[in-house]
């Protein structure tokens, strides 16, 4: 019995989110700077659906990596057009 007590203490100790099935672990969020927020607002203002090509260079000009600026303009698009 003790061996069960000791599965049972350790599952209390995990978040609901642990045990999920099918939950992806995330890597920290990334915090947007003044300067790139107003770069990143100043891309869409132009184009709200940016090419491979104009992502690259937002990546390049403001040292976020392409998946944030992906994720940027499509929330960005979504909370405009929806």
């Amino acid at each position: 019995m003790d061996g069960d007590e000791s599965r049972d203490a350790g599952a209390e100790n995990k978040s609901p989110e642990d045990s999920s099935v099918g939950s992806k672990r995330r890597g920290p969020r990334t915090t947007i700077k003044a300067k790139q927020l107003e770069i990143l607002k100043t891309a869409f203002s132009q184009t709200p659906k940016p090419t491979r090509h104009i992502r690259e260079q937002l990546a390049k000009e403001t040292g976020l990596p392409m998946r944030v600026i992906q994720v940027f303009h499509y929330f960005q698009y979504f909370t405009r057009y929806s």
